[in-house]
């Protein structure tokens, strides 16, 4: 339902900001708070956040040399088009087919991570064998498992991403919730570590192969277990970083009045500060 026209006339501009000319912002808003299919308080809210940035960046413009008009017609335009604003407000929806790209994007992500990690670990039990009697060995068939689970992850990761530029909109697995995702997943791979260095039990994600020896030069014992758990969970907590990072910076880039001279000036914003409030 769409919020309805706004109540009452905007509110006063900031200081240089006259009302001599026409107040192309005060029309903006009037179209911006119409289209916004939220709650009449929340569209206020939205109204006004974007007024109070438009009017700034306007301000700044007039600061530099531009006429009222010309910096209105800047703020606006670097503000982004009403009906891109209006669909980055779009409230998020719980769907069965957003549900699903999530939940596909998450188990392609996880099956990377684990067979990547996996060949890691391997791939040092591997290089510690060298000193072992007879060398490495044979590869172990666990290692195509693992090559076999990051080729599979990739593929998903692939078709996915042509899938999303068939269906438009936003990706139902946000940036901060991928992380949380990662981060809840390292947790039990910790314990199991910790089990398994204390009382032995076996990893359920990693080759129960320990190999021992003593010969007269030397003389030692690798275990593979936690040598592989110990790169899924090194790849999970980089995947949280990373996507930690660009959830907080996009919260950053929303923050009201960044980077406000940047967009009267035109540089590269495509629009940017009408996403500045998704």
């Amino acid at each position: 339902m769409a919020a309805g026209p706004r109540p009452g006339p905007g509110r006063a501009g900031v200081a240089g900001v006259s009302g001599a000319a026409p107040d192309l912002i005060a029309g903006y808003l009037e179209e911006l708070y119409a289209g916004l299919r939220v709650p009449a308080a929340e569209a206020e809210l939205i109204a006004a956040e974007a007024e109070d940035h438009l009017r700034e960046t306007a301000a700044v413009g007039m600061e530099i040399g531009m006429t009222e008009l010309e910096a209105q017609q800047a703020a606006i335009s670097s503000f982004g088009p009403v009906r891109a604003v209006v669909r980055a407000h779009r409230r998020r929806t719980v769907t069965v087919g957003g549900a699903a790209m999530a939940a596909w994007k998450l188990a392609a992500l996880l099956a990377t991570t684990v067979g990547v990690g996996g060949l890691a670990g391997m791939g040092i039990f591997t290089y510690l064998l060298r000193s072992a009697p007879g060398g490495p060995g044979p590869v172990p068939t666990v290692v195509v498992v693992y090559a076999a689970m990051a080729v599979g992850g990739l593929v998903l990761l692939a078709t996915r991403r042509l899938t999303r530029h068939r269906t438009p909109g936003r990706d139902p697995l946000s940036p901060g919730a991928t992380a949380s995702c990662f981060l809840l997943a390292s947790a039990p791979l910790v314990a199991l570590i910790v089990r398994f260095i204390v009382s032995g039990v076996a990893i359920p994600i990693a080759p129960a192969i320990t190999v021992s020896w003593m010969t007269p030069l030397s003389d030692g014992s690798v275990s593979a277990a936690p040598l592989v758990s110990g790169a899924v969970v090194a790849g999970c907590l980089a995947m949280a970083a990373g996507y930690g990072l660009q959830a907080a910076l996009r919260r950053a880039w929303r923050r009201p009045g960044s980077g406000a001279l940047c967009r009267v000036l035109g540089q590269a914003d495509r629009g940017g500060a009408g996403r500045a409030y998704v």
